[in-house]
């Protein structure tokens, strides 16, 4: 796990309130094993270790853990004892209405809500002061969180369905399938996640003394998912993952690989929130934003290589992913 790297899109967002407060932090950063010409480098990808410091010495030196990114710091320590609170409530819903309660009484610039009205559970971030955070830095890593706390919490990853966002496509947007491995939406009313309410019955499988270890070690656990998922959606990912053919599977050659009707797979993908023509759009959208920033490829080729039938048809698929072109992407990223 430790072989993860991350963008320095993040590094440098982490980085942003420190500066702000103290100026340039280089000699900090080296004085802590972290090397500032990596977080200063746009195509450069920080070592776990070296980003978990960075975190670590944010939260400490401006004793706040939005980092920044509000009008009244919310004091280290407050994350720790919401989840002291929670992890003592009988499910997910519960968790999730406990937590809220919480957070209203830390901030007044973060809100945040759990709307059940429709078909799917629907957890909302809102930040009432947008101008002190201004890449969505902050609104993002609560809501992955968050996400990945109240998963923990159940023992069991969330699947999300899709998010939704206020701002626009971003600039890191390949980074998205390790934050929000769903389909995402931009420019939209409310920045929420959506998942199953199937998960809100789940009960808590915690303990007061595992969650001091998860806080101890944080915001490890909360960056890098365990390799203990045993979500069905994540099985057939990687098991798609593992095709050499451009052109993914059918459906009924999945069940047959995982030992089940295609019926059987369905059904649990669905009370997962998921579908299988999901998890090969998702799939498709990582591979052509890593082909078109990574690769130098043109787009015929990239279509070709993802199987489909023609360019055309491939940039159909990635403007409704992603809400642009692929060469609008490639330009946007360059």
């Amino acid at each position: 796990m430790d072989n993860l790297t991350f963008s320095p899109h993040y590094a440098r967002a982490a980085l942003r309130g420190l500066e702000a407060a103290k100026g340039n932090c280089d000699a900090l950063l080296r004085s802590r094993g972290i090397d500032p010409d990596l977080v200063r480098e746009p195509r450069a990808r920080i070592p776990t270790d070296q980003f978990i410091r960075l975190f670590r010495l944010v939260w400490k030196e401006l004793d706040d853990e939005f980092m920044g990114r509000t009008a009244r710091p919310c004091r280290v320590g407050h994350f720790h004892l919401m989840g002291s609170l929670v992890v003592h409530s009988a499910n997910l819903e519960e968790v999730l209405h406990q937590s809220i309660r919480c957070y209203r009484l830390f901030s007044d610039d973060i809100e945040i809500s759990l709307n059940l009205d429709g078909d799917e559970a629907e957890l909302s971030l809102t930040h009432h002061h947008p101008e002190l955070d201004p890449d969505q830095f902050l609104v993002e890593w609560l809501l992955m969180v968050w996400h990945r706390l109240v998963g923990w919490l159940i023992g069991r990853k969330i699947v999300l369905s899709h998010a939704t966002f206020k701002h626009p496509l971003p600039g890191h947007f390949d980074e998205y399938r390790f934050v929000f491995p769903c389909q995402c939406y931009f420019e939209r009313k409310r920045n929420s996640l959506f998942f199953s309410k199937n998960y809100l019955t789940m009960p808590v499988v915690r303990t007061p003394e595992e969650l001091d270890d998860f806080i101890l070690s944080s915001p490890r656990d909360l960056m890098i998912w365990t390799a203990d998922d045993d979500s069905l959606s994540t099985r057939v990912r990687r098991l798609l993952e593992t095709c050499e053919d451009s052109r993914l599977p059918n459906l009924d050659w999945v069940a047959e690989q995982l030992h089940m009707t295609s019926y059987t797979v369905s059904r649990k993908l669905k009370s997962e929130g998921s579908a299988y023509q999901q998890i090969k759009d998702n799939l498709r959208r990582d591979q052509a934003v890593i082909m078109l920033t990574r690769q130098n490829l043109s787009v015929a080729e990239i279509s070709t290589q993802l199987g489909f039938a023609e360019p055309g048809a491939f940039s159909r698929a990635f403007k409704h992913w992603t809400g642009l072109s692929p060469l609008a992407y490639r330009q946007q990223d360059q």
